[in-house]
């Protein structure tokens, strides 16, 4: 019986020895961790002019570029004849007319707040379970899913034009709900009472969403192997993967799987080199200069494959009880490597941690204590070290693409040897960091016209407003609507039209008073059709507004495309023989990749395909088995 009790205690002590210590700070990273959410960001998927975004830290505007993320708290403001569209991750869009602000103050799976303090906004529900929550100066809008609704907001008064299907507009002072239904009459409200519109379009606004609406659906209809393989939150990306690249089986890590691989890039192309780094939310975050940039470097992972690279597409994973599967966003999955003046970064494999101040995603690793997660990173640990993408730090926040100031020449031996690891960029990786201001341009473009101040007032107040909006929901939005008793509009009286001061000024009189700076006024126009029109009368005037704008039609691209392939289609074989390499014969080119010789390869002339569709910048792709 001794001998079995002692046996036991040396089989407890021996599992405790095993058990590794986990140091308070580790266990403190793991609690943030776990109480930190996964984030969800949106997209800036067009810009028309200039766009500027507000930056907290530097208290300052920066222009923005398209592609570039929107998430919680940011403020965007469109300047004069400026535009853009911004698409959500939970379906819902939204476009910005010129002189128009926006923050946002919630987003969850079923919940986007938006705060509109002036100019044209235009909402699109395309989801079947989400909200919107439009606030602005005068009361807050309601749009369920399936709907779709503009916003004029001026200086005194708002106008609520419903598009699609039925939205409701809360009138806070009067502690009112007023119903807007598509075809109907709009709601004009100010700070006192709530009036019936006419519910008249701009209609240059108009023609540019027709614009834009067509173009998506042209977009959408382009589905082909994407669709099956990306989530269906993404498909609206499958245009440009289908148009850039292919899907491939390829056999990676003991498994087969459908990777998709760029083909219409230069020779030697690596991920995380077309674009440039700027920090957002405290970590650098990648803004890329490729039609596929965007989908490709934040979701996902790039592996590198028979020699060359491929992007394995994001896999939901399930959330028991916390609503529908989802995955991660990051803002560029790449370890941080720096020596002396280089500072350089490795694309990381699926299974290697990213290394970040916030939590991003399941394999996201938030730094608290840089000093203790520094010394179990190893160089040589890296997959893809011998893939370092290595430049001269002064480069780093100048450059909008890194292939031209790229160093090449080191090697491998040289990287593993010399260079430390960052978790995450300071001082030591680069000199001054925290003092350089150039870390937060998303583009080398000088802002000299910036928002009043008070605007920056307001953006302020709506972070307070924000970090108790992180619990909202669907189902409290609706039902803190169904609290208010609705109320039939007034007629006799009536709101004046909405009319917006240009709250852009040059820099140096941000901070003077608002009386002693001159700024244009323009009424938000909407003299133009009502909406909905009859279809042949809202032909004959958007053709008139084509006409003063100089539109391009939305099938003149079609049509062009079509006649450009047919012309060609008769000279494809006689270009495709005199490019073909006899065996033997011709001058060799080198595969620098692989450094195989490939002569006697086919080149083929890459042409637009019918549907118009925009092809790629390079004329010809090249196969090395010639299809």
């Amino acid at each position: 019986m001794k001998i079995i009790r002692k046996e036991l205690w040396l089989l407890i002590i021996l599992i405790l020895v095993m058990i590794p210590i986990t140091s308070p700070q580790a266990q403190q990273l793991t609690a943030n961790q776990e109480e930190e959410g996964v984030f969800l960001v949106g997209r800036i998927a067009y810009i028309e002019g200039e766009l500027l975004r507000y930056v907290p830290d530097e208290e300052d505007w920066v222009a923005t570029a398209k592609d570039a993320p929107f998430g919680l708290n940011d403020t965007l403001y469109s300047d004069r004849d400026a535009r853009a569209e911004i698409i959500m991750p939970n379906n819902t869009w939204m476009r910005m007319d010129s002189d128009t602000q926006i923050q946002l103050i919630a987003i969850k799976d079923d919940v986007t707040e938006i705060d509109v303090a002036s100019g044209t906004v235009r909402f699109y529900n395309k989801s079947s379970d989400v909200t919107i929550k439009a606030r602005t100066p005068f009361g807050y809008i309601m749009g369920p899913a399936a709907t779709s609704f503009d916003l004029y907001i001026g200086d005194e008064s708002v106008e609520v034009i419903a598009l699609e299907g039925t939205v409701f507009y809360v009138h806070e002072a009067a502690k009112k709900k007023f119903e807007v239904i598509a075809g109907s009459s709009s709601i004009i409200a100010d700070s006192r009472q709530v009036t019936a519109g006419e519910a008249d379009t701009d209609p240059y606004w108009d023609a540019w969403n027709m614009d834009r609406d067509a173009l998506w659906v042209k977009r959408m209809k382009i589905k082909g192997k994407s669709a099956r393989y990306l989530p269906p939150s993404l498909h609206h990306h499958a245009y440009v993967l289908e148009g850039h690249g292919r899907w491939e089986r390829v056999y990676y890590d003991g498994a087969y799987q459908y990777f998709w691989r760029p083909v219409y890039v230069n020779v030697g192309w690596a991920p995380f080199t077309a674009g440039r780094w700027t920090v957002w939310y405290g970590d650098h975050t990648w803004i890329p200069c490729e039609p596929f940039g965007y989908v490709t470097h934040h979701y996902g992972n790039w592996v590198f494959v028979n020699g060359f690279w491929c992007w394995a597409p994001p896999v939901a994973y399930v959330r028991v009880h916390l609503g529908p599967p989802r995955f991660a966003w990051y803002p560029g999955r790449v370890a941080w490597i720096h020596f002396g003046v280089h500072i350089g970064w490795v694309p990381l494999a699926p299974h290697e941690p990213y290394y970040c101040y916030r939590r991003w995603g399941r394999r996201a690793v938030v730094v608290k204590n840089i000093n203790i997660i520094n010394v179990n990173l190893k160089i040589n640990k890296y997959r893809y070290i011998k893939h370092a993408v290595v430049i001269d730090r002064n480069n780093l926040y100048k450059v909008n693409n890194y292939r031209n100031v790229r160093i090449r020449n080191i090697n491998n031996r040289t990287i593993i040897r010399k260079y430390h690891v960052a978790p995450v960029i300071n001082n030591r990786a680069i000199r001054n960091y925290k003092n350089t201001k150039r870390k937060y341009n998303f583009t080398n473009v000088n802002v000299t016209r910036n928002p009043h101040r008070t605007v920056v007032n307001k953006i302020q107040r709506n972070h307070f407003v924000a970090k108790p909006r992180a619990n909202v929901t669907t189902k409290k939005v609706q039902q803190k609507v169904a609290n208010f008793s609705q109320d039939r509009l007034i007629k006799g009286d009536r709101v004046n039209r909405s009319i917006v001061k240009n709250r852009s000024i040059s820099a140096n009189q941000a901070n003077k008073q608002v009386l002693q700076i001159k700024r244009k006024r323009r009424e938000l126009e909407r003299k133009g059709r009502s909406w909905p029109a009859n279809q042949r009368q809202a032909n004959k005037e958007l053709e008139e507004v084509r006409k003063i704008r100089r539109l391009p039609k939305p099938d003149q691209q079609l049509l062009r495309g079509r006649q450009v392939y047919q012309e060609r289609q008769g000279s494809r074989k006689a270009l495709e023989d005199r490019q073909i390499q006899e065996p033997g014969q011709g001058k060799k080119r080198h595969n620098a990749e692989r450094g195989k010789s490939i002569a006697g390869s086919i080149w083929k002339p890459y042409f637009p395909s019918p549907d118009g569709i925009a092809s790629p910048k390079s004329r010809f792709r090249f196969d090395r088995k010639g299809r």
